[in-house]
């Protein structure tokens, strides 16, 4: 249950004046999780659940019919404010950070919509890296209240949690004048609730093997579902380098008049590590590319850790910049300083722990994502040694992560999330594993406990890491900033 902020002098009226805010809140959170939530459920459907008619209808009804995508026109929708919308299998969270992190600087109010939340339901929709307050987020609930109750009457209309909370977002942004506004998809892209929305310019970051259960099994149905946010005129900005899913979301950019940039072809980016964490980057704009003609090359300092953050932080910067509705008027020195400021949590975050120890936290999930840590570990850690704590949802290839993580790992805890039916039994992710590996693991089902363990498995001056899953992410992450005490993270989104 949250807890309020007490005053030494706290009397009894505002104690029952807290107790009412909070009884509010948690009415305001369940009214969310009793509808229907696909990503609280055990397992995933095979048949993608979700329908954009009712969730256009949801979004007519509370009065954002002006944000709506108009599908039966065939000249260019523009909304009414500069919006980006990015999907991607692998760096959509880490890009919509990064986009909104720049337009913040640049003196913009932004709105950033991302999902699942780590701790906090309203972490979902901030204001310039800032999350909804509760007193403002059980508004918005009781304002939707009448709206949903009117359509769980009629079949077939009864909106699902992702959706209400994907609305909830646009009203907070539109109620707070914002003057931008990043989406990051949930899943996929077709078919995802954010997709209603007209939008500036489309983002795609990468193609990779997920959620195969719901979006096909091989990279070009994957890309074809992803690629279903580029909309008819408005600008697509691609990092995807595979080249049968590239092809997929060139054909679909051509098929609607839709002008692709590629990174690679049309943007580019060179990266340096630096000494203690993220990167020297500069940014390659290609002659007719730039809206500033004489802007060649771009040197910054990105905050952000790994080797695939420069070509998140390239996709986001292009963006910007393919904006004309009307356009985004953002200087180097804004891009500098957001690139500097930029932070996402569980994207491979950094914890200073006891015993000179470093902790991170990391949300990846598949393998691509694993393959990102990985090579981050490399890089970065070579000559340190590292525990690793795993666990991972049923529906994911546990055995194919495993395989990357289990050689870098000095020490392996397997645990569970406790929070969601959808984990894997550790048990049965011990018996992925080759004998040669097992002789270094032990199975923890809790996970704070399993922390624990790794802690004292791990080295002074050694690297713990903790990844699999994003439920696992939230889970564990109170866990090391405990650890920490009264220090603070590398990189921090949600801590006041």
């Amino acid at each position: 249950m949250t807890q309020f902020k007490r005053d030494p002098l706290h009397n009894d009226a505002n104690a029952s004046a807290d107790a009412g805010r909070d009884a509010a809140y948690q009415q305001s959170i369940s009214f969310l999780y009793d509808r229907i939530n696909y990503e609280g459920a055990a397992a995933t459907s095979s048949k993608y659940p979700f329908r954009l008619g009712r969730m256009a209808e949801l979004v007519e009804r509370i009065g954002l019919g002006h944000y709506l995508f108009d599908r039966t026109q065939s000249i260019r929708s523009c909304p009414p404010k500069p919006l980006i919308h990015i999907a991607g299998t692998k760096g959509k969270g880490s890009t919509a950070a990064i986009a909104a992190s720049i337009l913040t600087a640049a003196g913009y109010r932004t709105g950033l919509y991302t999902s699942p939340h780590l701790n906090e339901l309203e972490e979902r929709f901030r204001i310039d890296s800032v999350p909804c307050p509760k007193s403002t987020f059980v508004e918005l609930v009781d304002e939707i209240r009448p709206v949903v109750a009117s359509m769980d009457k009629q079949e077939g209309l009864q909106p699902t949690f992702f959706e209400l909370t994907t609305a909830l977002g646009m009203l907070y942004f539109d109620k707070r004048a914002c003057q931008a506004i990043v989406l990051e998809v949930g899943l996929g892209g077709r078919l995802d609730s954010t997709n209603v929305f007209a939008s500036s310019v489309a983002v795609i970051t990468s193609i990779g093997l997920d959620h195969q259960n719901v979006l096909g099994d091989t990279l070009e149905e994957i890309a074809a579902e992803k690629a279903g946010i580029i909309k008819g005129g408005i600008p697509v900005v691609s990092a995807v380098l595979r080249p049968a899913a590239a092809e997929v979301i060139a054909q679909k950019a051509a098929v609607d008049r839709s002008t692709l940039y590629q990174l690679g072809r049309d943007f580019d980016v060179e990266a340096t590590m630096e000494n203690d964490w993220g990167s020297e980057v500069v940014f390659k704009f290609k002659a007719g590319f730039q809206r500033q003609p004489n802007r060649i090359d771009l040197r910054a300092r990105l905050a952000l850790e790994g080797a695939h953050q420069p070509g998140n932080a390239a996709a986001a910067i292009a963006a910007i910049d393919r904006v004309d509705s009307p356009p985004l008027m953002v200087s180097e020195e804004a891009i500098r300083r957001g690139l500097a400021d930029v932070t996402s949590a569980a994207r491979i975050e950094r914890f200073d722990l006891p015993r000179s120890i470093t902790g991170i936290v990391d949300a990846a999930h598949n393998e691509d994502s694993i393959a990102a840590l990985v090579a981050a570990s490399k890089s970065r850690f070579a000559s340190q040694p590292l525990t690793i704590v795993f666990g991972a949802s049923r529906d994911k290839k546990a055995e194919v992560m495993l395989g990357l993580l289990s050689p870098i790992a000095d020490a392996l805890v397997l645990t569970r999330y406790q929070g969601n039916p959808r984990y894997r039994d550790p048990h049965e992710l011990f018996a992925l594993l080759p004998q040669t590996i097992r002789i270094k693991t032990i199975v923890i089902d809790e996970p704070t406990a399993a922390c624990d363990k790794a802690l004292s498995l791990t080295v002074d001056g050694g690297v713990l890491v903790v990844c699999g899953s994003f439920f696992l992410a939230a889970e564990t992450r109170p866990w090391m900033l405990a650890k920490m005490g009264a220090g603070t993270p590398k990189q921090s989104v949600f801590d006041d």
